[in-house]
């Protein structure tokens, strides 16, 4: 009889799982559906320039900028094999998404052994309508916060010489995630581990150390040491130019405020932030002895506490050290906020609270962060707009024979290169104003100024509206003499 009640269990758990692997499995394809109704095209200067990367690399060409992104473009040399070398870095960018949310449902299941949560977590994941943009962007944000996922699972299951690798080509492939690398040095320190903690340092130090020095050949065979005064150049421009705001010149922690209330609602934005802050709080009560332990979540609660201690820090620099206007900095607060949040509920519907109630809480809260994410998805996924901004006012541009010169602040380089036969103007430089000026004095309505933000004092024509948050939405004036 016990043979037999053995069995039952076993096959009832293992339906259980094929049922969640169902759904995600059927949520997924629905996600390609939507995701693949969106044309395959550059949607900025940066994915340009990791477009030209792909052909020849050099970063004193901006093929791509200042770092280089070695691990990025040799995932889109190895995309180009199968597709077009234009495109090859969107390619790498939606593979590298589609994986987000299956890492975060692997994450949920390693930290608590939850299928129902791990199934959760991959649903707000794949719910995210910044998931869809970085999916598209060309960029290698979704590259690396694969990447970083999967260094932080190896970092769970203590195997040191994975974490090394993951966080050696996290690097590689984006390295303004260094903070994210500097939060995992936590790791060995924070758990309880069945190995020396110096011994780990070493292990995943090494594998990142000759990571590292092989990008660093490669780049110096590609630019020789004038990369490095390259660097300073840019890093110079980051933090006094390029990293200027539209959201005003207010403290940049206001400014994110904006930015994140506008993508995400105030609601998400404060669930996260009270998310993390519990995780961290809770942990440092099991840890510490400072609240009641329970065997059963005890190590949870640490473990939590740690990924959110590093969401936090991360978050922390990205307020300080990032450009509100652009909501893929935030992804990977994002991302491990869901893993966090899943775990968290999985805790609390095993509870003492929540045995005693009528209806779950967790249950509750569960379908609830799946409408609010429906809610933020529904506009991309029902908007008519298939092209980014970008490439509507090209569409626009192409179809108005008397539109002959164009200045912007926005996308300079991939105008010129799509629009060869156009005067393409940089309004950084002051000249260029007096050109537009002098263009329209000479031929009344050839002279056209595309912008990311609203200016006064001209004549608004048409707008080209954003498909999903984390995209600039563009206005387009026609210069008056």
């Amino acid at each position: 009889m016990y043979h037999s009640l053995l069995v039952n269990s076993r096959f009832n758990t293992t339906r259980y799982k094929l049922c969640c692997l169902l759904v995600i499995t059927s949520v997924y394809v629905l996600w390609w559906g939507g995701i693949r109704s969106f044309p395959m095209a550059l949607t900025s200067d940066d994915a340009l320039n990791f477009s030209r990367g792909v052909v020849r690399f050099s970063v004193l060409e901006f093929r791509p900028h200042f770092p280089g992104y070695p691990a990025f473009i040799g995932f889109a040399r190895i995309a180009a094999i199968w597709v077009d070398v234009t495109i090859a870095p969107i390619w790498v960018s939606l593979l590298s998404a589609m994986m987000i949310p299956v890492l975060v449902a692997r994450l949920v299941l390693v930290l608590c052994g939850s299928w129902a949560a791990a199934t959760l977590g991959c649903l707000l994941a794949l719910g995210q309508p910044l998931l869809a943009s970085i999916a598209l962007s060309g960029l290698s944000d979704s590259a690396a916060i694969m990447l970083f996922l999967m260094a932080l699972i190896a970092a769970m299951q203590q195997k040191n010489g994975r974490v090394g690798l993951w966080l050696g080509l996290m690097l590689a492939t984006r390295p303004s995630y260094m903070p994210l690398a500097f939060a995992m040095l936590l790791v060995p320190y924070w758990e309880d581990r069945t190995s020396s903690t110096i011994r780990a340092y070493l292990q995943a130090g090494v594998v990142i150390a000759v990571i590292g020095a092989g990008c660093l050949l490669y780049i110096w065979a590609h630019d020789g040491a004038a990369y490095f005064e390259e660097g300073r150049r840019f890093t110079l421009g980051h933090f006094s130019i390029w990293g200027n705001t539209a959201e005003g010149n207010t403290n940049s922690l206001h400014q994110w405020y904006v930015s994140l209330s506008k993508g995400f609602g105030w609601v998400g934005v404060g669930c996260a932030a009270l998310s993390l802050f519990c995780a961290m709080y809770s942990g440092l009560s099991s840890k510490f002895g400072l609240g009641v332990n329970h065997s059963t979540s005890h190590g949870i609660k640490q473990k939590l506490a740690l990924i959110a201690a590093i969401a936090g820090m991360y978050w922390l620099w990205v307020t300080v050290g990032q450009n509100p206007d652009n909501l893929r900095h935030w992804a990977p607060v994002l991302f491990v906020f869901l893993v966090v949040f899943s775990v968290q509920l999985a805790l609390l519907a095993h509870s003492d609270i929540a045995n005693k109630m009528l209806i779950n809480p967790a249950h509750i809260c569960a379908v609830g962060a799946v409408l609010y994410c429906l809610s933020l998805g529904y506009q991309t996924y029902s908007s008519v707009q298939r092209e980014a901004p970008i490439q509507q006012a090209i569409v626009w541009i192409k179809a108005h024979p008397q539109v002959n010169v164009v200045g912007t602040n926005y996308s300079v380089n991939l105008l010129r290169d799509q629009l060869a036969s156009y005067s393409i103007y940089d309004m950084y430089y002051p000249s260029s104003k007096w050109a537009l000026r002098a263009a329209a004095k000479q031929a009344p309505k050839s002279a056209w100024r595309l912008s990311g933000t609203r200016l006064d004092q001209q004549t608004l024509v048409t707008q080209f509206l954003p498909r999903f948050i984390g995209e600039r939405r563009l206005f387009l004036y026609q210069i008056s003499q």
